[in-house]
């Protein structure tokens, strides 16, 4: 009867260790696929963030070719409000240069009223001020 019972007891040792491992394998088992989980969800949030990311470059792109068009014609308008600018100074000294004419021709000797002569700037295609129009008039 000795022998039945450490039989026994061997046996439900061995029973007692292979639940212990069923156990520890059904645990191993649970972290692999949570831990599989966890790196497919990481890898979807990469992947989103980089969707965004790829978008707002886009974008900023977009703005770039934008303000490049919007500084392109501010330049445009300037050099277009400058060369209005010189045309009244013209029309200003021309109107002048007439009124003097017509009193040389009439006779009188009274000078006509000085028109102050501004120096207009110059604006290039960019909309910089690079330099002033002389006058050559005299």
């Amino acid at each position: 009867m000795v022998m039945a019972i450490g039989s026994a007891t061997s046996n439900s040792q061995a029973i007692s260790t292979s639940i212990v491992q069923q156990l520890r394998l059904q645990e191993a088992k649970r972290s692999a696929a949570e831990a599989q989980y966890r790196a497919q969800t990481l890898q979807a949030q990469a992947n989103d963030a980089q969707q965004s990311a790829d978008r707002e470059q886009e974008r900023a792109r977009s703005l770039r070719v934008d303000a490049s068009q919007a500084q392109t014609a501010a330049g445009q308008a300037n050099q277009g409000l400058s060369a209005l600018q010189s045309l009244s100074q013209l029309s200003t000294t021309l109107g002048a240069t007439y009124t003097k004419v017509a009193q040389a021709q009439q006779g009188t000797s009274a000078p006509a009223a000085a028109q102050p002569q501004a120096k207009q700037p110059v604006v290039n295609t960019q909309g910089q001020t690079i330099g002033t129009v002389v006058s050559t008039t005299a």
